[in-house]
Formats: C-alpha cells, structure tokens, sequence
C-alpha cells in the first residue's frame, strides 16, 4: 500500500502523518474484514463452523468420528467429486482423491448387468467402511447396484527338498 498520501494543505506537518497513518491503518482493517469470508472458503484454513456451513452447502454430511482434515478434504472435493460421479472412471477417480485404493469392475459375467464391484483390500475396508459407503450413496450411479470384494494379501514359503526314502535304516 502507498504510504504517499497526499492530505488537504490546511493542516500541520505531524496533523498530516497521523491522519496519513490512521487512514492506512483504517483502509487495512477493512480489507482484512472483506477478505476473511474468501480465506473462510478454502476448507483447510476454515474454522471447524464454517467448515459444517460450507458442507452444508455443497451437500457433504459428517461421518460420526471422522477427522476434521478428512472432513475438510471431502468438503474441499465435493464439487470435482460431483463432476465425476456416475461413471466407472469418474468413481475410481474419487476413491483416489479421497486416498482409498479401489478398483471398479463393471458386467462382470458372475454378476447382474446392473452390478458394479469394488475391490478393496480388506484392511481398508474395515478402517474407512463407512467412507466407503458415503462416498458410494453421494457418487455412485441410484440405478446400480454395489457389491464390496475386499481382499486380503497372504504371503506362503514353500520349501523344496529331496528326500531319500530308499536308504535303509542299519540293525
């Protein structure tokens, strides 16, 4: 800002600077009001009310123990997730945003035409369930249907060996 000001001539030399300095200090103040709703926008630095209204507004409910950063995450995504909803892609795409390793699988021949799976590891599945299923009754398609296929990964050891059964035992 412009510490310059140039004020009517009438008044002293320090008359002048106190004005000029309770002018620009004024003129910031105002600035800072009309710019608080903007920062408010942006759901990571939001208050945790605002944040509620902001949810509110783009149609995102509050899971029941979930974080105020995940919180904020859906809230900031809602409107790209709202872009991509309905379709396949669109889906896995918001399952990555959201951090959620899940796979989309569509006419698969063992299911119905109107049945999409999701193939979640099981680990997941049983932290984030009911993520999951907000994200699918927000995003997903009201015509299909969702079957869940969590998996889990096992590591095996298989030894191989040769074994001599033709020695004799000495008497």
């Amino acid at each position: 800002m412009d510490n310059n000001i140039q004020l009517p001539t009438w008044l002293q030399e320090q008359d002048v600077s106190t004005l000029a300095a309770l002018a620009t200090d004024y003129w910031r103040q105002v600035e800072t009001q009309l710019t608080w709703w903007l920062q408010q926008q942006h759901s990571e630095t939001a208050s945790e009310a605002i944040l509620n209204l902001l949810a509110w507004e783009r149609g995102i409910n509050r899971i029941p123990g979930e974080s105020l950063d995940m919180f904020g995450k859906r809230v900031q995504l809602a409107h790209i997730n709202a872009i991509d909803a309905g379709s396949k892609q669109g889906l896995e795409r918001i399952f990555k945003r959201l951090g959620f390793g899940v796979v989309v699988n569509e006419r698969l021949p063992e299911f119905d035409w109107d049945q999409l799976q999701l193939a979640i590891s099981e680990a997941d599945f049983a932290e984030y369930q009911p993520f999951i299923m907000e994200i699918i009754e927000n995003y997903g398609r009201t015509c299909r249907r969702y079957v869940l296929n969590a998996s889990s990964n096992t590591t095996t050891v298989e030894a191989v060996g040769l074994v001599d059964f033709k020695k004799e035992v000495a008497k």
